[in-house]
């Protein structure tokens, strides 16, 4: 759930990823029209596949069932499983065409889930495993996931690295906030998670952390929350939310999520660390 934000698709979902479940199911053995259409078909083609696989059969892919269903591709691979990551598109940015279904997982392919990979703070392998296959998942109605920090990244990588480091920063941690996530960056993170609960410690902040380590911040403010915010936005990092970041704020919320209010709260943290277009 923290690095794998799995989501659950079911009978009569209308969601961009519905043909690359079937797909997914073609790869495994399974007899079903990639039309798009969670239907009748589709969901006793998945029910079969849970039941081989000792699975509670539902229909519905979730996160017990997405894991076992996907089939990892890299560069070289080719048929039903590459189509599967093919169909969703992973357009970097606007005016570029989206892969074209073929089945060959080329050049162009690793590019652009290497691409996606990067948005999201992900291994940066250019292969579609288990943990891009997961994000791949998100690509329903609703809200977002929220992008991974991972030890080893750094600012150059993951430019949520800083907003990171101020943010464990401002809940107490005592790491250096340089722009590399090293072993004491990670140290912080597994600390923090046990003041929240006592399952899924990592040393990535993900799904789970996110929403407690943000803190709404705004003009006349000060401090590390300050400067995370700051640091996403372009603004010089000095914990002073004064005229200028207050600007720079309202310039990005014009854009992404009007209108501007120059509060940075929870939706205007989520769109900072989300990256839309190349």
């Amino acid at each position: 759930m923290n690095v794998e934000p799995w989501s659950t698709i079911a009978s009569g979902s209308t969601a961009a990823l519905v043909p690359g479940i079937q797909y997914l199911l073609r790869a495994r053995g399974h007899v079903v029209a990639p039309d798009g259409v969670y239907g009748p078909a589709t969901a006793a083609a998945v029910s079969a596949f849970q039941t081989a696989q000792g699975l509670t059969a539902d229909g519905a892919v979730g996160p017990v069932t997405w894991p076992r269903l996907v089939v990892p591709v890299h560069a070289g691979s080719s048929g039903d499983a590459v189509r599967a990551v093919q169909q969703l598109g992973l357009v970097p940015s606007p005016g570029v065409d989206p892969l074209v279904v073929d089945g060959s997982y080329g050049p162009v392919t690793a590019e652009r889930v290497r691409f996606f990979q990067e948005s999201w703070g992900l291994t940066q392998d250019s292969a579609a495993g288990r943990e891009t296959w997961s994000f791949f998942s998100t690509f329903t109605p609703g809200p977002r996931p929220w992008a991974l920090v991972k030890v080893g990244a750094t600012q150059d990588t993951n430019w949520r690295v800083r907003a990171a480091q101020h943010l464990l920063r401002a809940h107490g941690a005592t790491i250096v906030a340089d722009g590399v996530f090293g072993p004491l960056s990670g140290q912080a993170v597994r600390v923090y998670q046990q003041t929240l609960r006592a399952t899924e410690i990592s040393t990535t902040v993900g799904q789970l952390d996110w929403p407690h380590l943000i803190v709404t911040v705004r003009q006349g403010d000060h401090g590390e929350a300050v400067r995370a915010a700051q640091s996403l936005v372009g603004a010089t990092i000095d914990g002073d939310f004064g005229p200028l970041t207050d600007a720079a704020v309202r310039r990005f919320q014009q854009l992404v999520l009007p209108p501007a209010d120059g509060i940075v709260g929870p939706e205007t943290w989520h769109a900072l660390m989300e990256r839309l277009f190349d």
